[in-house]
């Protein structure tokens, strides 16, 4: 194998960690998000009954 199939397999390789990466952060972005507005609900619910 030459060394352009390498550096092809390489950067194929890299794209698709950082396609997987870019796929699991946004969900947890979205879970985290989701999560803090509930906190951020109750956290109003509690101050507004002062």
């Amino acid at each position: 194998m030459n060394i352009v199939g390498i550096l092809l397999i390489t950067v194929a390789v890299l794209a698709g960690i950082d396609v997987v990466m870019y796929l699991v952060l946004s969900v947890a972005d979205r879970h985290w998000e989701k999560g803090f507005e509930k906190k951020e609900d109750k956290n109003n619910e509690s101050s507004d009954s002062l």
